[in-house]
């Protein structure tokens, strides 16, 4: 299945309406038609440029938001690394701030202990 770009079929728009000019005198049945085909084509030059203008807006609003994402990031881990330093690293009120506090060591077992283990 082919695929269209709408400036291909403005071209093939233009190609047409450009080759029925010269005829239009001998076909004036054709004249209606052919006006609504250059407004058409007007109006779907328009549409092109104010999409393209669309697409730039939304880049430059992709790269806003990202730059905004960045800021929180950065900001988010600051003062996570500063409630951690004040409160302390495995202060379970950390939570509250919707930090993560570190979890407790598991004690290992000495090294004895687990050759016994595995004898038995």
């Amino acid at each position: 299945m082919a695929t269209f770009t709408l400036a291909k079929l403005i071209s093939d728009w233009e190609l047409i309406n450009t080759a029925l000019q010269p005829h239009l005198t001998d076909m004036p049945y054709l004249k209606d038609k052919v006006t609504d085909l250059q407004g058409l084509i007007t109006e779907a030059k328009d549409m092109d440029i104010k999409q393209q203008d669309l697409r730039g807006s939304l880049q430059e609003t992709v790269r806003q938001r990202q730059a905004l994402e960045k800021r929180g990031k950065d900001l988010h881990l600051q003062l996570s690394a500063m409630l951690r330093g004040s409160l302390g690293f495995d202060n379970q009120t950390l939570l509250g701030f919707g930090v993560k506090p570190r979890r407790p060591r598991k004690k290992k077992a000495p090294a004895d202990s687990q050759q016994q283990q595995s004898a038995k």
